[in-house]
């Protein structure tokens, strides 16, 4: 009965080894439909600690996509949802995920990252599609059930609540160091940057409204940037002399195609009408 058990384990340890190599569909779809061995083995919790559903998301997570169909044909699961499908990853990992990727096709990205806050008690990574300005509220006081959270990832910066996010994230998450987002830099947003995360070592602000004041206060506030990347921003110039010289230091520094607002109008003003009205200036300042 021990060697029978030892062996199986064995087996159960050799397939997770292998499964390691698997998608999370066929994690949750497939093998574990060929037998008792192969069921264990998928749910073994190491396999369902990084949750990345944002990759090919359009292709992988439609309600007729073929995730959709092996559910219905293998589960009779007729009503496939991303937020399920979610929520059975969250399971299988059993409190162990450590990186968790969101893609924006969730109807209530919310109540999934609230499910995602008490059952991921040692995330790392966390990746979010754009929020409400009530969900970036929420946001807030779900940041202290992260304390291990090193890297948060928000499509879109948040509009007002960005400097308090700033905040809790230096005081509940001592280990965080990256930061990508995008969205309109405000002097606010920049000061709570060099006040609160001064030890960030990476920091992506690509396609950002990021004026220049504000650029040359986060490099100077972030004396521990390794990597900065703001590409395509508008606010300053990728050959600023100022700005380079404070990027010197970074080991990697990226702020190509980045353009001051006034540069875009003279190349759209030769098409008439300008680059934008007043209410498109609204839109970017807010």
């Amino acid at each position: 009965m021990e060697t029978a058990a030892a062996l199986a384990d064995m087996e159960t340890d050799c397939l997770v080894h292998v499964f390691a190599r698997l998608d999370l569909e066929d994690l949750a779809a497939s093998a574990p439909l060929v037998c008792r061995g192969w069921r264990r083995a998928a749910a073994d919790p190491s396999l369902w600690r990084a949750l990345d559903l944002r990759r090919d998301h359009l292709a992988r997570f439609m309600p007729w996509g073929p995730l959709a169909a092996a559910f219905a044909r293998r589960y009779a699961v007729h009503r496939f949802s991303l937020a399920g499908f979610l929520r059975l990853c969250v399971s299988r990992a059993r409190g162990s995920a450590e990186g968790v990727e969101l893609p924006p096709l969730l109807a209530d990205p919310a109540d999934e990252i609230v499910h995602i806050s008490l059952h991921c008690p040692r995330l790392r990574r966390l990746a979010l599609p754009q929020l409400t300005a009530g969900d970036e509220a929420r946001l807030l006081d779900l940041i202290p059930r992260w304390p291990l959270l090193e890297h948060l990832e928000l499509d879109t910066k948040p509009s007002s609540s960005f400097p308090a996010l700033a905040a809790q994230l230096a005081l509940h998450c001592p280990g965080f160091a990256s930061l990508k987002t995008s969205g309109a830099v405000k002097p606010e947003d920049a000061a709570a940057l060099a006040r609160s995360l001064p030890g960030l070592r990476s920091l992506c602000l690509d396609r950002s409204y990021l004026p220049r004041e504000q650029l040359l206060a986060i490099l100077a506030g972030c004396r521990d940037l390794r990597e900065f990347c703001a590409r395509g921003c508008v606010g300053f110039d990728d050959k600023d002399e100022k700005v380079l010289r404070r990027g010197a230091r970074i080991q990697r520094f990226d702020v190509g195609g980045s353009k001051l607002l006034d540069d875009l109008e003279d190349e759209f003003a030769a098409g008439g009408g300008g680059f934008c009205d007043s209410s498109d200036v609204d839109v970017i300042v807010m």
